[in-house]
């Protein structure tokens, strides 16, 4: 059965976020992260897109619009050197039920990154979060991260050994709009 642009439209707007994770990945001349946004559908808006190749093209390259200005929106900086996060690929799925899906993006930037000690900043508007959500960052094996901040007094993070950030947001807390990652990047392992 195809569905119908009303029940699109009506179904769209019953879609709510439920949890986000990151995955970000630092080598010597990328930073490369996926981005998981898991969601409740009640109405199952993703399942009847899902079923239609032209629906689904369209809805992919509208989360894909919109994640990119997203990042075009924000000015990420890497020892300094202003750099261009990208969306390279975006997947959408289901967890257990259609009821349950997900989106996948993959983003990645060239990333001026060299021997000794580096900085991550970014700079983004502030906003109040709508979910619970984790993001890991894992450097190479011999870095060691140095400084994290956060801009916000409520962010829980942990270093897991010297070289793994996990950081840690809960639905209603207020985004600082300024993250800075120090780290060390030793010898070639």
């Amino acid at each position: 059965m195809k569905p119908n642009q009303k029940f699109l439209e009506e179904a769209s707007k019953n879609v709510e976020p439920v949890h986000a994770q990151g995955f970000f990945y630092v080598s010597r001349d990328y930073i490369s992260y996926y981005l998981v946004f898991d969601y409740h559908d009640p109405l199952g808006y993703y399942e009847a897109i899902a079923n239609n190749e032209r629906f689904l093209n369209e809805e992919v390259s509208r989360l894909w619009a919109n994640m990119q200005q997203f990042l075009d929106e924000e000015v990420v900086k890497v020892n300094n050197v202003r750099v261009s996060p990208k969306v390279v690929m975006i997947d959408i799925g289901f967890r257990k039920s259609k009821r349950n899906p997900y989106i996948v993006f993959l983003i990645r930037f060239k990333a001026p990154i060299k021997h000794g000690k580096n900085v991550y900043e970014n700079v983004y508007e502030s906003e109040v979060v709508e979910y619970d959500y984790v993001a890991y960052w894992v450097f190479p094996p011999g870095s060691k991260i140095l400084k994290v901040d956060f801009g916000m007094g409520e962010e829980t993070w942990d270093i897991v050994g010297s070289n793994v950030l996990a950081i840690y947001g809960r639905k209603g807390m207020k985004t600082g709009g300024y993250e800075l990652i120090e780290f060390e990047i030793g010898e070639a392992q």
